[in-house]
């Protein structure tokens, strides 16, 4: 959550003394929510973001389902390298070699033409 405040924060243009007097809430304890320094979403926490135009309660519910996605994604992932590998260090260089020839010519966003350069990809299979 500290980390979307801080974003927000930076996209609005609001220096941590200009969001604090926006908000209402001391200087001091406005750069402790910036820093994550909480643990539940006090009053403070929710004037800030109010300020910032979002709702904590549902960000905090987007943020954990999202989290959710992404732990369940990386368990595939892992567990898919791990039946690869047959664990020893030559076949785990070839699995790095591979993996990262895939993060060379995949796109980095989504909707963006881009242009492969395979040049600098080695056969992992040498």
């Amino acid at each position: 959550m500290a980390g979307l405040i801080r974003k927000r924060r930076e996209k609005s243009g609001f220096s941590t003394s200009q969001l604090a007097s926006l908000a209402g809430v001391d200087p001091g304890q406005t750069s402790r929510i910036l820093d994550g320094q909480f643990r539940t979403i006090s009053g403070n926490v929710l004037r800030i973001c109010n300020t910032l135009g979002f709702d904590p309660h549902t960000e905090a519910r987007a943020e954990s389902g999202n989290q959710a996605k992404k732990n369940a994604a990386w368990a595939k992932l892992e567990a898919s390298v791990r039946r690869a590998w047959d664990e020893t260090s030559l076949d785990a260089d070839r699995l790095v070699a591979v993996i990262d020839a895939v993060a060379k010519i995949k796109p980095r966003k989504r909707g963006k033409e881009f242009n492969v350069d395979t040049s600098s990809v080695r056969n992992p299979l040498r």
